[in-house]
C-alpha cells in the first residue's frame, strides 16, 4: 500500500467512526466510501480493532507533536500550555473529525476498556502534566490537581467544537463565528487566570 492510499484510507476511516462511532461503523462502509472492495481493505487491516486502533494512534500522535513543538518554541512551561492548548483548539476548528472521534470514545469504550491493550492518549496527558508539573508555583501540587485542570480545559475545548452544528442552529452562523472567534481568547484567559491565581496564593 502507497503512502498516499494509506492515508486516504485512515482519513476515510477517521470520518467514518467519528461520525458513528466504533459500534456504528463497519468495515463495508469504509471500503464503499474508498470504491474499494472490503477484501481489499481486510488484506491490509484485518479486523476493524486494528484500523481503529491505527486511527486512535494517528490522532495521539499528531496531539503530542503540539506539545513537542510548544517545548521548542519556549522554555516557560506557561508559555508552552497556552501555546498548545490554543493549537489543539486551532487544529480542532480546522479539522474536528478527530475531536468528534475522540468524544465517541469516551462514550463507546465503556464495554471495551477491560480488554483495551493499549492507551494511544496516555503519552499525550502525561506530556501535558509534564509542562503543567515544571510551572513553579505547581512543582508541589498533587497529580490529581494538575490532571483536573489540564482535563477541564480539553473538556472545554472538545464540548465546543462538538456543539458546532447544534450552537449554529440555536444562535445562527454570525453569532457562532462571534463564539468562534472569541473563544481561544477566553481559553487563553482562562490558562492565565489558572496560574495566576496560584502566584497569588504563594505570596
Amino acid at each position: 500500500m502507497s503512502e498516499r492510499t494509506r492515508e486516504k484510507l485512515l482519513e476515510a476511516a477517521k470520518r467514518q467512526f467519528a461520525a458513528k462511532g466504533f459500534y456504528g461503523t463497519s468495515i463495508a462502509q469504509i471500503s464503499e466510501e474508498l470504491n474499494i472492495s472490503k477484501q481489499a481493505l481486510l488484506y491490509h487491516f484485518r479486523r476493524k480493532e486494528d484500523l481503529y486502533a491505527t486511527v486512535l494512534e494517528g490522532i495521539s500522535e499528531k496531539l503530542l507533536r503540539y506539545v513537542r513543538m510548544a517545548a521548542k518554541e519556549t522554555a516557560d512551561p506557561e508559555q508552552q500550555f497556552e501555546s498548545i492548548v490554543l493549537s489543539l483548539y486551532h487544529a480542532a476548528i480546522e479539522n474536528p473529525d478527530g475531536t468528534h472521534l475522540l468524544v465517541r470514545e469516551m462514550l463507546d469504550n465503556e464495554s471495551r476498556a477491560d480488554e483495551a491493550q493499549n492507551w494511544y492518549l496516555v503519552p499525550f496527558l502525561n506530556g501535558l502534566v509534564s509542562v503543567v508539573r515544571r510551572v513553579p508555583t505547581l512543582r508541589n501540587a498533587s497529580e490529581a490537581a494538575i490532571f483536573t485542570f489540564i482535563y477541564q480545559v480539553l473538556g472545554g475545548i472538545e464540548y465546543f467544537i462538538i456543539s458546532r452544528t447544534t450552537l449554529t442552529r440555536m444562535y445562527g452562523k454570525e453569532a457562532y463565528e462571534d463564539f468562534q472567534h472569541q473563544f481561544p481568547m477566553e481559553l487563553q484567559n482562562q490558562v492565565r487566570r489558572y496560574f495566576a491565581s496560584l502566584a497569588a496564593d504563594k505570596r
